[in-house]
């Protein structure tokens, strides 16, 4: 008896027989990723994963594709190695005919993210593969990425209000996020952020606009460079 194809999937759920069905239809891959950062008293250590996981899934939700399993990035290690695992599903996206790649992860340092915008490049010049590359809240406001504070305290209550320990903020964030943050906020986070990438998403798909990726990753650029000395 056949099955109906799927509008999205994890990609670890499915034969490579169905993930070719996914990807016939919706040829999107979504690849979350966090790095393992100094951890903040009140929050789980993994929380940045968490919330990019979250974004990516209501997202390929929305638009239909494949969902890879979360990416982490260990501080700790050279950052050759997590250039390396990201390459390969890159490459194996580009290899099943998917025609976005959407990768959703917060940086921690510019050295980081210049690396990612170096891997997108790269992969667009060597193959047929969009990549669309940016924080999970970037298309929404990227002042709303506080390590600790109160979005990314919100968003986690939202996901996991059983990890977060609010008697344990640091005082120098205590009565802004104890008093403010809540499962509520962050669930709104999670829809401005979901609609949004959704959206650039589908035009990508329909338009394949590569001008408008090169200035999204020029404008970083020119970021970073303004906050040299």
């Amino acid at each position: 008896m056949s099955q109906v194809s799927p509008r999205w999937a994890k990609a670890v759920e499915l034969t490579p027989a169905r993930q070719a069905q996914v990807l016939a239809a919706h040829p999107v891959c979504w690849q979350a990723w966090a790095s393992l950062t100094a951890p903040v008293p009140h929050l789980p250590v993994g929380a940045r994963g968490l919330i990019a996981e979250a974004v990516a899934e209501r997202s390929a939700h929305r638009v239909g594709g494949l969902i890879y399993p979360l990416l982490w990035r260990d501080e700790q290690c050279d950052l050759a190695g997590f250039r390396q695992q990201l390459l390969a599903r890159l490459a194996w996206a580009a290899s099943q005919q998917c025609a976005l790649a959407v990768i959703v992860g917060l940086p921690t340092t510019p050295a980081d993210d210049l690396a990612l915008i170096e891997i997108a490049e790269t992969v667009m010049r060597q193959s047929n593969l969009l990549i669309l590359a940016l924080s999970p809240l970037e298309l929404v406001d990227a002042t709303m990425h506080d390590q600790g504070g109160l979005w990314e305290t919100s968003m986690t209550l939202a996901l996991r209000p059983d990890l977060v320990d609010l008697n344990d903020i640091a005082a120098s964030m205590a009565q802004n996020v104890r008093d403010v943050a809540s499962p509520s906020l962050g669930q709104q986070a999670f829809t401005l952020a979901s609609e949004r990438l959704s959206v650039a998403a589908r035009d990508l798909l329909a338009h394949r606009n590569v001008t408008a990726l090169t200035a999204l990753y020029q404008q970083r650029r020119l970021r970073y460079q303004s906050l040299m000395p």
